[in-house]
């Protein structure tokens, strides 16, 4: 028997909204050695004041590895290199997150984006309180990918 959670969809019914919400998103892990690129959110609200890994959700039609180039241009005002997919992961029920987690390696961080306050390498066994849980849930299930 399988422990694994599936995420459902119910068919919305013309007129009304529905409760449920499916986002596709596409995360970077970018490394130096033993750190991990953070960044320092200040929109939207719900991400204020958190780190995050350089993510986003992918637009409709978009390519996911074209998304994460996109990501990292905008975020970190930098070219993606090397650019690999670890994993896709699903989380969630009503609201269900479908993530294309890349590696992707740059040569510096460029000019930010105005949703980002600060970028850092942080140490992989010392990340910032302020770490969101949910890319913190990303980064576990990668385990021995990264």
């Amino acid at each position: 028997m399988s422990t694994q959670k599936t995420a459902r969809l119910t068919p919305q019914v013309q007129g009304q909204q529905s409760e449920e919400v499916a986002h596709i998103s596409a995360f970077a892990i970018i490394k130096r050695g033993n750190e991990l690129l953070l960044i320092k959110k200040i929109r939207p609200e719900f991400t204020a004041g958190k780190w995050v890994f350089p993510s986003a959700i992918i637009n409709f039609g978009e390519h996911p590895e074209s998304a994460i180039k996109r990501v990292v241009r905008e975020q970190l005002g930098a070219d993606s290199k090397n650019v690999r997919l670890l994993d896709v992961q699903s989380y969630g029920d009503k609201h269900w997150d479908i993530c294309f987690v890349y590696d992707v390696s740059i040569d510096g961080i460029g000019s930010l984006s105005q949703d980002v306050e600060r970028a850092e390498y942080f140490d992989r066994g010392k990340l910032p309180p302020e770490f969101r849980s949910d890319h913190m849930e990303v980064l576990q299930a990668l385990g021995s990918k990264v």
